[in-house]
């Protein structure tokens, strides 16, 4: 089912921003933040807790920079290069990027707008109780401190230290801010996402689905702890979400990336998009999908949207090898030879490597507009937690019940419930062998949904040798430890706030 949330992301009276249409209501004496929770519209209200989600929405994010982590993970390489398309990604890839790389900048700079709308709410609602009433005070609270983990999260694992905001910041605050440890920022995380289980529901109906819950808070602070090494803490947060029987895998694999089946039973967090909005498609408003045209192989029909094919997403031969036999995830995640689609049989050699992505590919983009799909993109699915339950368990001594055998997509053990739905057999090992198994069925099932691969690589050992290994048996060699454990803090922000140095070691 298709969420609401968007339709009204951009109809928020935004106090972040110079351009105010609310003059005539607000006075102009008065400054306006301390004014719109008091006077605004339910429906104003709404629409400004929504406008939070929409970063989530943008290339800096997951209509771009996050996917690309793929590929800087060693899952593919950048296709149609012409002109110098995707060069930001080619040098990271092959780790010969320098601190003023256009994709490291824009993952540094995708999630501060997001950061500053939820603070602003956080500090703001709750004097609209008398607006909105006390429950969407506290809910939309939730919401707020679910996002802002979320962006926060993401900014601390690729660029360690980064400066921690708890209150908005306006232009006329200090913003020659210095870097936080990175220790404070995870505590900062933890503290927000503990906030958001608390006030938000477990499910939604209506219009309301897609909305963060607190599954979704929960399952991310798993996630949280799985980074940082606590398992036990780990363990008890799934658990918590396993059992409230919410969340369940699909039956079929592939239902998780179909623009009809969206914010299904094994979603527990996607970024919502929508086809036919009125903006222009590189328009930051704009919130259609980028993701078919970028990643529609460059084929001789039309498969990709208005903009036709971008062929951006060259799987590697490797990751195309690494599928076990009678797996059916691979038809549903890489065009491969003999692959037909939407009446086109697939040729390899429309790819430097001989495949594409093919995962997040729908007939149903728009067709009167570019860059317009509507299938949203999946941040945490069931699936995921799973294997993080598997990894804890192994970790942690109970390597029989993280392989524990299954009969089916939902029972039995949480490692061979994740592979049985993929059409592959029960598995079973000592700690070291299930170890590399949820290692390699992470990859599989997590394939290009967003810098999973990436994410893990670099969390997997302390001294990231995992990551390095990994990388010089693909080729890249350039890959060095601890230089490309993270990403530079930019170049230009630097100049314009020398308070961010030192720089990532290395950069």
């Amino acid at each position: 089912m298709k969420s609401n949330i968007k339709y009204g992301i951009f109809l928020m009276a935004i106090v972040l921003s110079s351009c105010m249409d609310y003059l005539e209501k607000f006075p102009t004496d008065q400054i306006v933040s301390d004014n719109f929770f008091k006077m605004a519209t339910p429906e104003e209200v709404e629409n400004t807790v929504n406008s939070i989600y929409q970063p989530l929405q943008s290339s800096y994010m997951y209509n771009l920079r996050m996917w690309c982590l793929d590929i800087v993970a060693g899952e593919g390489r950048v296709g149609n290069e012409a002109g110098g398309n995707g060069i930001e990604t080619v040098q990271l890839s092959n780790f010969i990027a320098n601190s003023d790389n256009n994709g490291a900048k824009e993952l540094w700079r995708g999630p501060w707008r997001g950061i500053n709308r939820a603070s602003w709410v956080i500090d703001n609602i709750d004097v609209s109780h008398n607006i909105i009433g006390d429950s969407l005070v506290t809910r939309y609270k939730g919401e707020a401190y679910f996002l802002r983990a979320v962006y926060y999260f993401n900014l601390v694992r690729l660029f360690g230290d980064v400066p921690l905001f708890r209150h908005p910041q306006t232009g006329s605050d200090n913003l020659q801010v210095a870097r936080t440890p990175k220790e404070q920022v995870y505590a900062a995380i933890i503290e927000d996402l503990e906030n958001a289980a608390k006030n938000l529901p477990e499910i939604y109906e209506g219009k309301d689905i897609g909305r963060a819950t607190s599954g979704a808070a929960n399952g991310l602070l798993a996630k949280v702890y799985m980074t940082l090494k606590q398992y036990d803490l780990a363990i008890g947060l799934i658990e918590k979400v396993i059992n409230t029987d919410v969340y369940s895998l699909n039956a079929n694999y592939q239902y998780n990336f179909s623009s009809t089946r969206e914010n299904g039973p094994e979603s527990l967090f996607e970024v919502q998009y929508e086809k036919g909005s009125s903006y222009d498609p590189f328009d930051i408003l704009s919130q259609g999908g980028w993701h078919n045209e970028f990643m529609a192989p460059l084929a001789p029909i039309n498969i990709g949207g208005s903009y036709g094919n971008f062929g951006w997403f060259h799987v590697y031969q490797e990751f195309a090898d690494s599928y076990e036999a009678g797996d059916t995830r691979k038809a549903v995640s890489i065009f491969s030879a003999g692959d037909v689609y939407q009446g086109w049989t697939y040729d390899p050699s429309v790819s430097t490597t001989g495949y594409n992505v093919k995962k997040f590919m729908t007939s149903d983009y728009g067709i009167t507009k570019a860059m317009d799909s509507p299938l949203n993109f999946p941040i945490l699915r069931y699936s995921d937690l799973l294997l993080l339950y598997a990894e804890a368990l192994n970790e942690t001594g109970r390597t029989a019940d993280a392989c524990a055998p299954a009969s089916g997509a939902n029972n039995g053990g949480p490692l061979n419930r994740v592979r049985v739905r993929a059409g592959l057999a029960n598995v079973t090992g000592n700690q070291a062998q299930i170890r590399e198994i949820i290692r390699h069925e992470r990859r599989m099932e997590l394939a290009f949904e967003g810098g999973h691969r990436w994410f893990d690589l670099i969390r997997y050992d302390n001294n990231g040798e995992y990551a390095k290994t990994f990388f010089h048996s693909i080729g890249k060699t350039n890959f060095s430890l601890p230089k490309h454990l993270l990403l530079p803090v930019p170049i230009d922000d630097i100049d314009a706030n020398p308070n961010l140095l030192p720089n990532n070691t290395g950069w």
